[in-house]
């Protein structure tokens, strides 16, 4: 019923010239290829291998065919044409091949293998090739741009016998009984729990232990293991040794941490724990790193790739590894469900990011449990493709299918894999084909619904009629082993009776079950556990030591021809205002130095995003490209360090490819992985942030609570209203803050889930980049990032203002202020905006009675801080949040009941803004232009009715100590304010005062 009888081999696209083949698409598509021009190549060799960070593989070429087989090709060209047929042209008579007494030499048209002689009947050859392809495995790899792949691929599979194949069909029987007897056991004590099971597919427990036995063969120590919902807690329990009365107590209601957890805990399908595995023969242990994963489907995809990545890099920096081939420690699995595989846009960016040289992990191998249908839609309306793992063509991936009724080919589909991403991790194409990921499409059923409270045959009453009319997987192959002589009746038994009594053992312990919490993973018990004390250190710097970076970040290679303009408008001015010390750097020079003293603390830095190298505004450059062979250079790497004994750290500067979710959950895993690496997402505008919401909500903002997973990774999200409109203006401030746990009522919090900081000097961004990884704890960091105020003069910050002693200011008080008793009105900003209040009250003739207050850091929200600057306003009786975006947008909604608190009894915080929007602001350049001259212009309305009361309390005040001819000893009470009263305004004037 579910055997693969589909796929034919068709490999070779490599044919020589003359040969009278048909014209099939995929060499049409190779020979367009070598007819384009060579400069649309170039792109694809745009860098070369001398940064940091970039694992660009080697080119690889094809074997070169002898002249014997080359020969042997023309003479059998029909032969040819058979052995790589489609699936509709597998008939001999098609080619006209109809002699059965004749004989043909098998060299360069099929691999050698055992059973076929050199020189073969045709009826040996096609059986050959239908043993190969067209049995329960099959192969697609026709579609590889690569031709030293398919060759490759063609001479494997051909050649795999299976004495070549460690069969370890005990092995096999164990997994597949315990499986079964695990699930039958949910089904009966706990029927009512959705635990999405793998009753139907339970031989995927098997392809996971062989797939992590194939790797243990080639030296690998680590795996990185995404898992989907379908079948989680069958792989935890039976393969990755989970403890059984743990994951009981979960199964019955109770958390799966400690009592003594302050986790929240998540879903019995996102359960998770590393598990350490040992096989007999194989010297060293293998661990098992299972992901958390958020709910939404496929979205660990990504984090698996940058957690496997940085672990394997990690790996060989601890072994002090000169000659590292990304891959060489780790090995990437990533499970899916055959809809989620062929549906979800996040497994298309991944995809396409695997092969990249920032990206790559070594290879990734993907399991599709392949249930041929989707919760209840058949696969005939969840795709357009026949392949669920069709998407995987577009990234030159070759696909094994397997028919999940047989663990001995899903052995060969292991062997096979696991082949394959060895060979090409090391040595793949340059321009083509330099993803060593390989797919394993696992067809299987569903025994149940897409839980086990459906009922399948509602929407699919023929597929399960054959279903429950034949035998479980398991059931199945243990009547093959017993057949065969090669399994006892008796130790089938003992084998579930065994498995059976271990189950009703934990299950009776699991009411009085007290899980023990993961261990911390290496690097992080440096760090503060979640929910400690945090500390934090200084994070200035000598200006000295920062004069020399500053130099050094522009200082390009020798023989280097720079662009003229970067020279002009970079270079120079950068050199002219460190030399003057005292003038004020912009915000590229304050993040070089930022990156640039971290590095020389041995710190690395990863900034990826699109465009970062340069930046969306052409402000950074931290990479040049020569303008005349295009060789890569980042001056930051080349500043040498001060002793022979300190370690430099590296900045690896990640040109993304154009999406936004998979990179982000790709940097998300970095950071996980590695917390003394500063890992930063830049977006090329905070809007575009919107594509990444899931990686935001499900993991960045919650990953601590729910699993303990602590991650210190910075978002760089440009914001700011100048004209962008509605999709370049917004990096929607409103959403980050509704993510964070800190308390309306200002009680104390342990600690925050995140940092949203919106800060407005470079010297602020300085520290906050060098905060984040000083101090003994770690928080996601999501800064709205500057656009205009990047040239912006009077947004500049001094040397010293950075330099030792200095730190982030959460709140920063009006600087212009000379006399607080004179400020009636305190104007609360956040962001850009303060530049222009700024220049308005400085035109202002009353100017000196209006103090502007920064928030800087929105959450956790600085409430100490900010009572602290307000406090000193003692006259002041007029409190306005001003903003720019609209009231339903930006920090309004989130400060306002905080600052409500702070201020004195009676008094209130007025809203200046623009008024509620559906969009983020107006797409019309005058109409957005005079929304904020309006704004901006409310901001300073009333002041003279503000100062007439400052004059009236004033000259009370006087009468007062007249009458008592004593000083006053107390400030006079905050009073209403009364700033459209024109009468009190007008008496104020005729005073004496």
């Amino acid at each position: 019923m579910l055997k693969v009888r589909t796929t034919a081999r068709r490999a070779a696209a490599q044919r020589m010239a003359g040969f009278p083949l048909l014209q099939r698409i995929g060499q049409r598509g190779v020979r367009a290829v070598t007819q384009v021009p060579p400069f649309f190549l170039l792109a694809h060799s745009y860098h070369d291998n001398s940064e940091f960070g970039c694992f660009s593989p080697p080119q690889v070429k094809p074997e070169i065919s002898s002249e014997e087989e080359l020969n042997n090709r023309k003479v059998n060209a029909n032969l040819v044409q058979l052995a790589n047929a489609s699936i509709e042209e597998l008939s001999a008579e098609a080619y006209g091949l109809t002699d059965e007494s004749q004989s043909y030499s098998t060299a360069g048209i099929v691999a050698p293998a055992k059973g076929l002689p050199p020189k073969a009947s045709l009826s040996a050859i096609v059986s050959a090739l239908q043993k190969t392809y067209c049995q329960n495995i099959s192969y697609e790899f026709e579609h590889v741009m690569s031709s030293a792949a398919r060759q490759w691929f063609a001479g494997y599979v051909e050649s795999l016998t299976s004495q070549d194949i460690a069969w370890r069909k005990d092995r096999f029987h164990e997994l597949l009984a315990k499986t079964e007897v695990f699930e039958h056991f949910l089904q009966k004590k706990l029927p009512n729990v959705k635990r999405y099971g793998l009753e139907g597919s339970e031989s995927i427990v098997v392809l996971l232990d062989q797939l992590i036995f194939e790797a243990t063969q080639h030296g690998i120590v680590d795996i990185v293991a995404g898992l989907s919902h379908r079948g989680r807690m069958s792989i935890l329990a039976n393969l990755l040794e989970y403890p059984q009365d743990e994951m009981l107590r979960k199964l019955r209601g109770g958390s799966e941490f400690s009592d003594e957890s302050p986790h929240s805990g998540d879903m019995l399908v996102d359960l998770a724990k590393p598990a350490t595995l040992r096989y007999p023969g194989v010297e060293s242990p293998v661990n098992v790193d299972v992901l958390w994963n958020a709910c939404h489907l496929e979205s660990g995809m990504p984090v698996g790739m940058g957690k496997s990545r940085t672990k394997d890099i990690n790996i060989a920096r601890a072994q002090n590894r000169r000659s590292h081939t990304i891959g060489d420690h780790v090995l990437s699995v990533s499970l899916h469900g055959d809809s989620s595989f062929a549906g979800q846009g996040i497994v298309a960016e991944s995809l396409g990011m695997s092969g990249l040289a920032h990206f790559t992990n070594g290879g990734t191998v993907h399991v599709v449990i392949n249930n041929q249908v989707g919760y209840t839609t058949p696969a005939s309306h969840t795709r357009t493709t026949r392949y669920a793992s069709d998407i995987a063509k577009f990234a030159d991936i070759p696909i094994i299918h397997v028919n999940g009724d047989y663990p001995e080919e899903l052995a060969r589909a292991a062997r096979t894999a696991v082949a394959y991403r060895q060979k090409f991790r090391k040595a793949s194409t340059k321009s083509f084909g330099k993803c060593a990921d390989v797919v394993i499409d696992v067809w299987t059923f569903r025994k149940r619904g897409h839980n086990e409270l459906d009922e399948p045959a509602f929407t699919q009453p023929a597929m399960y009629k054959r279903i429950n009319s034949r035998k479980s997987i398991p059931v199945t192959y243990e009547d093959r082993l017993i057949a065969s002589g090669e399994l006892t009746k008796e130790r089938a038994a003992a084998v579930r009776k065994q498995w059976l009594e271990s189950l009703n053992a934990a299950l009776s312990s699991s009411s009085e079950c007290n899980p023990t919490d993961p261990k911390r993973p290496p690097g992080w018990s440096r760090l503060a556990a979640p929910n400690s004390y945090p500390t934090e250190d200084t994070t200035g710097v000598e200006t000295a030591t920062l004069y020399n970076i500053g130099v050094r970040s522009v200082t390009p290679a020798e023989s280097f021809k720079v662009h003229p303009r970067i020279d002009r408008f970079h270079i120079q001015p950068r050199l002219k205002k460190l030399q003057e010390r005292a003038a004020g750097l912009d915000w590229a020079t304050a993040e070089a130095l930022a990156f640039g003293s971290l590095l020389a603390e041995g710190y690395n830095v990863r900034l990826s995003g699109q465009d970062v190298g340069r930046g969306t505004f052409s402000q950074r450059h931290a990479m040049m490209v020569c303008q005349e062979s295009e060789r890569v250079y980042v001056p930051l790497n080349h500043m040498g360090a001060a002793n022979s004994r300190q370690r430099m750290g590296k900045l690896e500067v990640v040109n993304s490819n154009l999406c936004e979710e998979a990179v982000v959950g790709f940097e998300y895993g970095v950071s996980v992985e590695d917390p003394f690496t500063l890992a930063i997402w830049e977006a090329q505008f905070g809007d575009f942030y919107n594509n990444s919401q899931t990686i935001f909500d499900g993991y960045i903002a919650s990953g601590e609570a729910k699993w303990g997973q602590q991650n210190g990774l910075v978002l760089l999200l440009p914001h700011g209203f100048d004209g962008g409109g509605p999709d370049h203006s917004s990096c929607r401030l409103e959403r980050h803050l509704l993510l964070s746990n800190d308390p309306m009522d200002g009680h104390v919090c342990a600690m925050p889930n995140i940092y949203v900081a919106y800060p407005t000097t470079p010297a602020q961004f300085f520290h906050l980049l060098r905060r984040q990884v000083k101090r003994n704890f770690r928080k996601p960091l999501i800064v709205a990032a500057p656009k205009m105020l990047l040239r912006l003069a009077s947004a500049t910050s001094t040397l010293n203002e950075m330099s030792p002693g200095t730190c982030f200011r959460p709140v920063l008080d009006d600087p212009t202020t000379r006399d607080p008793r004179a400020v009636k009105r305190v104007m609360i900003v956040s962001g850009k905006l303060y530049y222009d209040l700024a220049k308005l009250k400085s035109e202002n003739p009353l100017g000196e009675h209006v103090a502007i207050v920064r928030v800087e850091e929105l959450t956790p929200f600085p409430r100490r801080e900010l009572f602290h600057v307000l406090s000193r306003y003692a006259n002041a009786t007029d409190f306005v949040w001003v903003q720019e975006e609209p009231r339903n947008a930006g920090a309004y909604a989130f400060a306002a009941p905080r600052i409500k608190s702070l201020l004195p009894k009676h008094a209130e915080l007025r809203y200046v803004g623009r008024s509620e929007y559906a969009a983020t602001c107006s797409g019309i350049e005058t109409q957005q232009a005079a929304e904020h001259m309006q704004l901006t212009t409310e901001a300073f309305d009333g002041l003279r009715g503000l100062v007439a009361d400052l004059v009236i309390d004033s000259i009370a005040i006087q009468r007062e100590q007249q009458k008592q001819l004593k000083p006053a000893s107390v400030i006079a009470a905050s009073v209403s304010h009364r700033w459209s009263n024109r009468a009190v305004y007008a008496a104020a004037q005729s005073s004496d005062h």
